[in-house]
């Protein structure tokens, strides 16, 4: 199988997210990387550009739904000092997600 590009990952990884979201749960880093076949310690990158997308698109910070195995809590590189965790994760689990127009690799490139 090809590799991905930095973008298709970021965008391989929304998808799972909005998924996750959709379900109302979370997911640790190691079940992410998992699932898109990745080692966990290289994710942060990609959840980055994510979370750049949806601070810049004015979305719910779709990133919050990564977790940390021992403490349940998003990474250090979520801006944990200026959200309210619980009602920003509220608010990814009731946005409509899949009404979206699809993020694109355009779209995560244009805010490299």
């Amino acid at each position: 199988m090809p590799g991905m590009t930095t973008y298709e990952r970021g965008l391989q990884i929304y998808q799972v997210l909005m998924s996750f979201a959709y379900q109302r749960k979370t997911l640790t880093y190691e079940t992410l990387g998992q699932l898109i076949d990745l080692p966990h310690r290289f994710l942060g990158n990609y959840l980055e550009h994510l979370l750049r997308y949806c601070t810049n698109q004015g979305l719910p910070q779709i990133t919050i739904l990564v977790v940390r195995k021992a403490e349940g809590t998003p990474s250090t590189g979520f801006p944990s000092e200026t959200v309210d965790m619980d009602q920003e994760l509220e608010r990814v689990f009731e946005y409509p997600w899949f009404r979206q127009k699809p993020l694109t690799v355009e779209d995560l490139k244009a805010l490299a």
